[in-house]
């Protein structure tokens, strides 16, 4: 695909349909889709979190301007991150 058409042609999903799942094989197939992002120096810094228990979920949603997604999507993933890691053994 060109760059300019998956620019122009990229949409945020804003509503889910609650009671579908993923299965472990998807859930797989988009977690390792998602390492593949390159990461400066290759350091991989990044530490994906799968948020399953709703109430947890629902307390992120009040934190979060109460968007529907964070409850009623198949999966949600909290991306954290070193902010640090740039710095340690890599001279920056």
């Amino acid at each position: 695909m060109d760059t300019f058409d998956a620019i122009y042609q990229r949409r945020a999903v804003k509503h889910f349909d609650p009671n579908h799942r993923l299965t472990p094989d998807e859930e797989k197939r988009l977690l390792e889709a998602a390492i593949q992002s390159p990461t400066s120096f290759n350091i991989q810094h990044w530490r994906f979190v799968i948020l399953r228990d709703p109430e947890l979920r629902r307390q992120i949603r009040a934190l979060a301007a109460d968007q529907a997604q964070v409850t009623d999507a198949s999966l949600l993933v909290r991306l954290t991150a070193d902010p640090d890691a740039g710095r340690q053994g890599h001279g920056l």
